[in-house]
């Protein structure tokens, strides 16, 4: 009868010490699991517990994991494949689209025309450059997204920057009725970032309120910590038709009648050109106000 007791006792004891192995065994399979969802990790699964169960698992599920990195491979080949056909397609149609721009203007420079003529070569003109605009934008993304090159930061005068596309966008300012209120630092603040690509940050967002904004719009420059604050503030007619949340991905529109130029593409690229220097870009609506919100790496003058 003891012997009997005792035999199960040790029985228990190594089913439960079994029980206690296959556990940790099954928890170190999920955490291998879960780091394989990373895209630098590419491990199978190990199996140290000797039972064909187990084995038989962990060898389906290394199955799983060759056919998921297979995939993962073929998609950045299609995306790769993707990006370059749009890069090619935008510059074959760069080239066509300004020879029949400017033919359009010599027309309308040499040409004698009626009234009516003279209508419909005004709506070519127009739908021409609201082509030329988005190729022109379809071919910038292209040129972000496949180039991985590192960018060489340096020390940027912000507020010159900002002034000089405030400039550069006067003549658009005062076609479309705009009044700019500007609130910038009387001292300087120099930054971390490339010039060419905060230029290209601050045309986009200045091109954003010119094809959005009415009345008037706010630039402000302030400090926050050891970062800068660069803050484009416009008036919006309806706060409901703007999501902040969905501001930034590629193609979004807040206007969704599509009755401006372009294929939603401007803030997207912010996004890209923002997050190839550091830098961040946010928005947030404050009552009838969008505020998109540049945060930029403070630096100090040697």
């Amino acid at each position: 009868m003891k012997l009997a007791i005792i035999i199960l006792v040790l029985g228990c004891m190594g089913l439960l010490i079994y029980l206690l192995l296959l556990k940790r065994e099954l928890r170190r399979m999920t955490r291998e699991l879960k780091e394989n969802r990373r895209e630098a990790y590419n491990k199978q699964v190990r199996v140290t517990l000797f039972d064909q169960d187990v084995t038989r698992l962990a060898e389906e599920c290394n199955r799983n994991l060759d056919y998921q990195t297979e995939c993962k491979r073929e998609l950045r080949h299609q995306e790769s494949v993707i990006k370059q056909a749009v890069t090619d397609i935008a510059h074959d149609f760069r080239t066509p689209l300004t020879v029949v721009k400017g033919n359009l203007h010599l027309l309308r420079e040499e040409g004698s025309f009626t009234e009516r003529e003279q209508h419909y070569l005004h709506i070519c003109e127009t739908k021409v450059e609201e082509l030329k605009y988005m190729v022109d934008e379809f071919f910038e993304l292209s040129m972000l997204e496949t180039d991985g090159a590192m960018v060489q930061t340096g020390m940027v005068d912000v507020i010159s920057l900002l002034l000089h596309a405030v400039l550069e966008h006067e003549v658009l300012i005062r076609e479309q009725g705009l009044t700019p209120q500007i609130d910038v630092p009387e001292r300087t603040i120099f930054v971390r970032g490339d010039e060419q690509l905060l230029e290209r940050i601050f045309d986009n967002l200045l091109g954003n309120i010119v094809k959005y904004a009415k009345g008037t719009f706010f630039l402000r420059v302030y400090e926050e910590e050891q970062a800068c604050i660069v803050e484009f503030i416009n008036p919006i007619e309806d706060p409901e038709d703007v999501d902040p949340e969905r501001l930034f991905l590629r193609s979004y529109k807040a206007d969704n009648s599509r009755s401006k130029p372009g294929a939603g593409l401007g803030l997207y690229v912010v996004k890209l050109l923002a997050e190839k220097q550091g830098a961040e870009v946010s928005a947030c609506r404050n009552e009838n106000e969008l505020v998109i919100r540049l945060k930029l790496i403070m630096m100090e003058k040697k």
